[in-house]
């Protein structure tokens, strides 16, 4: 027969991970090797994931290389009236996506920074592998320096706790995606809910809730007191959402642009809304996916840009009617190869496309270098070259980040 504590535990643990879409970390283990950053404003990723191609979203048209590689179906046509501005950078012209306008304004007024040749050292073609080494911060999955994520290895644990323990941020972590990211590994105090227009929602309701804290209440082990703390924080971000007549009110941006119902405008208003409440969130990671695109490429990644470039853009618009300083990466795991296929698509490559966006942020500019599509310079003779650690587009925005 099963004790109290067995069906405390066992009952938590299933509400925890199925509270529509709500995730709670258990209890850390020890933050061993964390770097001295304290941000003074948020730090959020939005990853793609699949393995974006950064040449379609920011080609290089008129590279004869390129031209060789893409049939016409592949490329897209550059006028004045269907694309911005190109950018001249290395000798080469970069012209933007006609669905990447939103993304092209923000760049020219200096708000975002372009990596055009992004990476790591490993050249695995695999999604698996390559997501965990970036949501690692590592370069490659042999030699882990520990057992934390990326983004949990940049807290220094007085930034959340005072010498007593007790949090001072409540919620210094916040993922607005469907799943818990590797990135947040070994942290707690961490919430998952990809979409909090209504607030957060409970299995069973509040009365569930109720009843659960009472058991952990009565239970006086280790375990029982971390989820009595856990389900507390729940009730106290909960609280801090506006409400009228006990119910939370949707959230509404404060920019001109309105988020879309689709990924990644939702989980960037679930971060926006994290902002507006004020619990003291340092690090924000949010998933667009799709961007595996072996076939049917070109309408499949034209929706893909154009709802990146909106959700920036309201993101952007929300963030700066607010007055609230930000620094947003942009990042996928892999790029696509030079060379499509005969589906029209592309097959897994090796360098793609970052950005950083934001506040602080140098914007207006393209860096890192760009290592040239001749077969010569290619990865293998196929792919894009890295040209920049994707350590180093970090390490770019945590210093724009502190700047402020």
């Amino acid at each position: 027969m099963m004790n109290r504590r067995s069906f405390l535990q066992s009952t938590l643990a299933f509400s925890l991970l199925g509270a529509e879409g709500l995730t709670y970390a258990q209890t850390a283990p020890p933050l061993e090797t964390r770097q001295q950053m304290s941000p003074s404003h948020p730090m959020i990723m939005v990853f793609l994931r699949g393995g974006a191609d950064g040449l379609a979203i920011l080609s290089p048209l008129d590279d004869p290389h390129f031209i060789a590689a893409r049939p016409p179906e592949m490329r897209f046509t550059a006028t004045l009236d269907s694309v911005p501005a190109p950018i001249w950078y290395e000798q080469t012209l970069f012209y933007w996506h006609p669905a990447a306008s939103p993304l092209a304004d923000l760049y020219e007024a200096k708000r975002l920074a372009i990596f055009p040749a992004v990476g790591f050292v490993s050249e695995t073609r695999s999604h698996f592998e390559a997501q965990e080494i970036m949501e690692r911060g590592v370069q490659g999955l042999q030699q882990l320096p520990d057992r934390l994520g990326w983004f949990a290895r940049q807290v220094p644990k007085s930034a959340i706790a005072d010498h007593a323990g007790e949090p001072i941020a409540l919620l210094p972590f916040f993922a607005g995606s469907a799943r818990l990211p590797r990135a947040f590994a070994g942290a707690s105090q961490v919430l998952v809910a990809r979409d909090l227009q209504w607030g957060l929602g409970y299995p069973g309701g509040g009365n569930t809730l109720q009843a659960l804290k009472a058991l952990c209440a009565a239970d006086q082990s280790a375990q029982s007191r971390s989820m009595h703390a856990h389900l507390t924080r729940f009730e106290q971000v909960q609280e801090a959402f506006p409400k009228k007549d006990q119910r939370v009110l949707p959230y509404v941006s404060a920019g001109n642009a309105p988020y879309p119902n689709t990924d990644p405008s939702v989980g960037l208003r679930s971060v926006a809304r994290m902002v507006e409440a004020k619990l003291g969130l340092q690090f924000a990671w949010v998933d667009q996916g799709g961007w595996d695109t072996h076939e049917s490429q070109p309408g499949r990644i034209q929706n893909l840009i154009g709802q990146l470039a909106m959700a920036l853009k309201a993101f952007d618009e929300d963030m700066q009617a607010r007055m609230q300083p930000y620094t947003l990466l942009v990042m996928t795991e892999f790029g696509r190869r030079l060379r499509s296929n005969r589906s029209n698509g592309t097959d897994h490559g090796h360098a793609s496309l970052a950005m950083v966006m934001g506040t602080g942020v140098a914007g207006g500019k393209m860096m890192g270098g760009w290592p040239g599509l001749a077969s010569a310079q290619l990865s293998q003779g196929v792919d894009l070259a890295v040209r920049t650690n994707y350590q180093t587009v970090f390490a770019y925005a945590k210093q724009w980040q502190q700047t402020i």
